[in-house]
């Protein structure tokens, strides 16, 4: 949620959403294709794609959301 900018209102309104989004690369298609380990495809895939908990620090950073969204929704990643 963004920042109300009326009036007296404090806080955020509406709704918004935090994105990662992995591409299936020829590197990732091997390991995949190899049985890699979860923890080797994510190694991987995290050098090109940012984390859930990044697109939100920078949401935060926006002034789109607040640092605690950001941590209750995504506190198990």
């Amino acid at each position: 949620p963004g920042p109300e900018a009326a009036g007296r209102n404090a806080g955020y309104k509406g709704r918004t959403g935090l994105y990662e989004l992995i591409v299936i690369d020829e590197t990732l298609r091997r390991l995949i294709h190899e049985g890699a380990s979860e923890a080797q495809m994510l190694l991987h895939a995290r050098k090109s794609t940012p984390a859930m908990l990044e697109d939100g620090w920078n949401k935060v950073i926006a002034g789109i959301t607040s640092a605690d969204e950001v941590l209750r929704v995504t506190r198990d990643e």
